[in-house]
């Protein structure tokens, strides 16, 4: 979903999405519970889709146990379903807008939720317009739907793998997605040709499941977890499933921020393990320290850089502790739109436990700094505990430049580390020094040419960097 308005602090996530087909009784409780192991993804919105010729969908805003409540998960039923957590990055927050999309085109039902943006949605939507189409939704979502049915011309109940998989690739070629469709019947999902989202699919007794991360899989019975690749889809029958290749693999770049920070770390994205890989970058973001630097605790900030401070604490030998409990009851700080609303859920998210933090040097670790309001709000909590020192220490390089493929960064010149040094952005946000880890060290933890780091480099008109 693109990002077309700029108004949160920290980096927004993607969407998560979780489908398939049930061989034990109503999918709605398994897409429910896979939904919520993908909370961290979107914290928006829910919805799911459910049934098996007819298709009937829950949706509402708010995190999953709101949007899809006991109630209404009583009404749903049906051996197929897709679900979907949200943040926009296209589009507002209406409820039109949630996902999954669902349309009866030729009197069957078809649906859709997906993770991601399109690129070529607002051009695409003009064109519909022009000749008198009307969309319900401003999400591109709602585009994508719009064009499958256009090109396909024909019941969903016919529709093709291949087919579906030549429109996506000839309309949507330059975009980033996984997208699950759900027809008569059958699921159909697909990852882009780049790659840089992952897609999951578990074998399980209790079916076939497809989903963003393989953390939505965890109690269910799994026989075998695959990764589908970049190109790659996968057709979801009662009767089976099938693993096919659509196209061909372009510059795969994977998304580096899946594994610094918009993933579980119980997750294995990109055949990496998400904490594993924290890990690691404490330890080689410690590396870069002056070697007279002193601290007497390294703290996280939760959740991301939990993993991070334990690297870092391990290759410096400073104690790692938790000065700074996350209240889970609260949102993420980057859904709140106004500054004022996001530095309050700040405070409200973070409680400090003072016997930790007074009279110390603290080094506190996180996964990035973006505009900087967190680390900011979170410095003036650990000072106002009677911290001696705050050394603020980012895993996670320099970010100076904005993303389109569905991560919601901001302008360039909203970025703390566009246009500053590391002592002006100390001063900013209120630390003894700041430090980043040296762009040329995420090698050494993402292998191989196949990463997208956009984020951390000058060209602004360059698009695939790996």
């Amino acid at each position: 979903m693109y990002s077309m308005n700029v108004k949160k602090d920290k980096i927004k996530e993607e969407c998560g999405i979780f489908g398939g087909f049930c061989t034990q009784g109503n999918i709605a409780p398994y897409i429910k519970c896979g939904l919520l192991k993908l909370q961290h993804r979107g914290q928006e919105a829910a919805g799911i889709c459910c049934g098996n010729e007819q298709q009937k969908v829950v949706k509402n805003n708010g995190l999953v146990n709101f949007a899809i409540d006991n109630s209404a998960l009583k009404n749903l039923d049906g051996k197929f379903g897709i679900g979907h957590v949200r943040y926009s990055t296209f589009g507002d927050d209406r409820k039109e807008n949630i996902q999954p999309l669902k349309i009866t085109y030729m009197g069957e039902d078809v649906s859709l939720a997906h993770n991601g943006n399109v690129s070529q949605a607002k051009k695409i939507r003009e064109k519909f317009e022009r000749i008198g189409e009307v969309f319900l939704s401003s999400s591109d979502s709602e585009v994508i739907l719009k064009r499958l049915i256009f090109s396909l011309k024909k019941k969903p109940s016919l529709w093709k793998f291949e087919e579906v998989a030549q429109c996506l690739d000839n309309n949507f070629s330059l975009g980033a997605y996984c997208i699950l469709l759900f027809l008569p019947n059958r699921i159909m999902a697909y990852r882009d040709s780049f790659g840089y989202r992952p897609l999951m699919f578990a074998h399980c007794n209790e079916g076939f499941f497809v989903a963003s991360e393989d953390v939505a899989f965890y109690g269910l019975n799994v026989r075998k977890i695959i990764e589908i690749m970049p190109a790659q889809g996968i057709e979801i029958t009662k009767d089976n499933y099938e693993i096919k290749t659509f196209s061909k693999a372009k510059n795969v770049c994977q998304c580096v921020f899946e594994q610094i920070y918009f993933s579980s770390p119980v997750s294995n994205i990109f055949s990496q393990n998400v904490y594993s890989t924290r890990i690691k970058l404490g330890e080689i973001l410690y590396e870069s320290e002056d070697k007279d630097f002193i601290a007497d605790v390294a703290i996280p900030v939760m959740d991301s850089g939990l993993g991070c401070a334990i690297g870092y604490s391990r290759a410096s030998k400073i104690p790692f502790d938790l000065g700074l409990i996350r209240n889970n009851w609260m949102e993420r700080s980057f859904i709140q739109p106004q500054q004022e609303k996001r530095s309050l859920n700040v405070r409200q998210k973070f409680i400090p436990i003072k016997s930790i933090i007074e009279g110390k040097r603290i080094v506190l670790i996180d996964d990035s700094l973006v505009r900087g309001t967190t680390s900011s709000e979170i410095i003036k909590m650990l000072r106002s505990c009677g911290a001696k020192e705050v050394h603020m220490r980012s895993v996670s390089p320099r970010i100076i430049n904005t993303c389109i493929w569905g991560v919601d960064i901001p302008t360039r010149k909203e970025l703390i580390s566009y246009d500053k040094s590391d002592e002006q952005i100390a001063l900013q946000i209120g630390a003894d020094s700041v430090k980043f880890l040296p762009q040329e060290k995420l090698r050494e933890v993402f292998l191989g040419d196949v990463w997208c780091k956009k984020c951390f480099k000058e060209d602004e008109n360059e698009i695939f960097l790996p």
